[in-house]
């Protein structure tokens, strides 16, 4: 199974997610911000084979999107948004995998990234 990395600046969005998925077996990594996942990103020599990366309670989403979208196109990339905070207008054509927004069902979500991950 590959490894997933996981963004998400609300530590309880990030402890539920991942406690989750590492109950279903996911090689997981947390991170609080964007930042972080990507300098991980850079010191290591294996990608991952997804990042999802909550940015609905982002204190910079833009920035944070401009920041994945320079890793699109060589990982997979879910992000989860705020229709309030970010429209679905500026995540269009930025190359990331899929776009989901609030409301997420955590355990469908989970369920979603384990297929994925094991795909």
């Amino acid at each position: 199974m590959t490894r997933v990395l996981l963004v998400a600046k609300d530590w309880h969005t990030r402890a539920l997610l991942r406690a989750q998925l590492l109950e279903e077996g996911v090689d997981v990594e947390a991170f609080e911000a964007v930042a972080d996942a990507l300098a991980s990103l850079d010191s290591s020599d294996v990608l991952p084979g997804l990042l999802v990366a909550d940015l609905s309670a982002s204190d910079s989403p833009s920035a944070e999107i401009d920041a994945l979208t320079q890793w699109a196109d060589q990982i997979p990339i879910w992000v989860i948004a705020s229709r309030s905070l970010i429209t679905e207008k500026s995540l269009k054509r930025r190359g990331f995998e899929m776009l989901l927004f609030r409301p997420v069902d955590v355990g469908e979500l989970v369920g979603q990234i384990k297929r994925r991950a094991e795909a």
